[in-house]
């Protein structure tokens, strides 16, 4: 079993090597809403990677009110993902951002419900992987019951931090059925750390909570292996198959229809990972098949120059509706199946990545998102911005 504090400006300064002497992990406030935690800073941060604890942020969340203008879940992942991330976190690396989820901000409890699927579904797209979840038995019973059951299966992805003090063991609410961190006392003494402390227990080893500052189990959608050759598609297409990335390939009216046929929309990219992220999983539609089989050979050339290696997408169509859900621009092109994302994981093992991307997407657009992860699309005009 691991143990670890989580703290705030409340507990002021804090040795971390002292509390490295007994404990595995350490959890550290980066904000209440919009106002920074005033010891949150890289050098906190420093100090947590210096003692070698597996370090988490977390951010208190509040729900869209007048008192901060009604700022919608997915506004306030990009947020707390941005104040985490200008703090000192870095993901992958250290454990995923934890959202506080354990007051309404006075709002009925149907829109915190809402609040808390927007979070999550823009962390989602943002990073790549879901974030913790700290809540309390009672306050979670009170919200789920407004959430439907497809919001409760994408609850259900993010790893529990329940807070449940005084007894032997935790009230895990449904849809979980194990607390990956337990908040077992608020009234707890360490070494290093002044006055009373929240404590935390983990039934995992260091080697499993450690895998969580990988990939928190969840990895973008791989591409599809290549179908069986020969045999399995017109001898006339082979050169197209082989070398997708050539114009050929593209200007091929039979070849483009025959891949849609069979599920993909380039030898190397399918149907299905260009799904909607939403609830139903939503195809592409027929009618914006071309733009999205347009960008799918762009995406051929930029995996040719990058090696002919494999080349994970982490979002690519959006309807309208889930744009929206998650905090999409107005005009975002996922809504158009011609943009795509890459997760900072997937950037990271592909050396030259962005050099490659500007020189393929030379009239599209290509941008940075803060969290390190990266877009490309197809719109026809040159367009780049950064978010670093």
């Amino acid at each position: 079993m691991l143990i670890g504090p989580d703290v705030s400006e409340h507990q002021g300064d804090v040795s971390w090597a002292l509390v490295a002497g007994e404990h595995d992990f350490a959890i550290v406030r980066v904000a209440d809403g919009d106002r920074l935690d005033r010891f949150y800073n890289r050098a906190r941060v420093d100090a947590l990677h210096g003692a070698r604890l597996l370090f988490a942020p977390y951010h208190f969340g509040r729900v869209a009110s007048p008192q901060n203008r009604e700022r919608r879940g997915a506004a306030e992942a990009v947020l707390a993902i941005d104040q985490a991330h200008a703090g000192g976190w870095r993901w992958p690396g250290d454990l995923p951002l934890a959202y506080d989820f354990e007051v309404n901000n006075g709002q009925p409890l149907d829109k915190c419900a809402r609040h808390l699927v927007e979070f999550v579904s823009a962390y989602r797209e943002l990073e790549g992987t879901y974030p913790l979840l700290y809540t309390a038995p009672s306050f979670w019973r009170s919200v789920a019951a407004h959430l439907a059951p497809a919001d409760q299966e994408l609850v259900r992805r993010c790893p529990l931090w329940l807070a449940h003090w005084g007894v032997q063991s935790p009230d895990v609410p449904e849809p979980w059925d194990h607390a990956t961190l337990w908040q077992y006392t608020d009234a707890g003494t360490t070494p290093g750390i002044t006055g009373p402390v929240d404590l935390n227990r983990c039934e995992m080893d260091a080697e499993q909570l450690g895998a969580l500052a990988d990939d928190a189990g969840v990895s973008p959608v791989p591409e599809p292996e290549p179908l069986p050759s020969p045999g399995e598609r017109p001898t006339q297409w082979d050169d197209l198959w082989e070398m997708p990335w050539r114009d050929e390939a593209m200007q091929s009216v039979g070849f483009r229809d025959w891949l849609w046929q069979h599920g993909r929309l380039s030898p190397h990219f399918s149907r299905q990972e260009a799904r909607c992220h939403d609830p139903a999983r939503t195809p592409v539609p027929q009618e914006l098949r071309a733009a999205a089989q347009r960008h799918a050979f762009s995406l051929e050339r930029l995996r040719h120059r990058l090696g002919d290696e494999p080349l994970s997408v982490l979002s690519w169509y959006r309807t309208p509706a889930w744009n929206a859900h998650v905090g999409g621009a107005p005009r975002s092109r996922h809504m158009e199946a011609d943009a795509t994302d890459f997760s900072r994981t997937e950037i990271a093992r592909h050396r030259g990545f962005d050099t490659a991307a500007d020189e393929v997407f030379a009239e599209g657009g290509f941008g940075t998102y803060p969290s390190g992860a990266r877009h490309v699309d197809s719109r026809g005009t040159r367009a780049r911005w950064s978010s670093f």
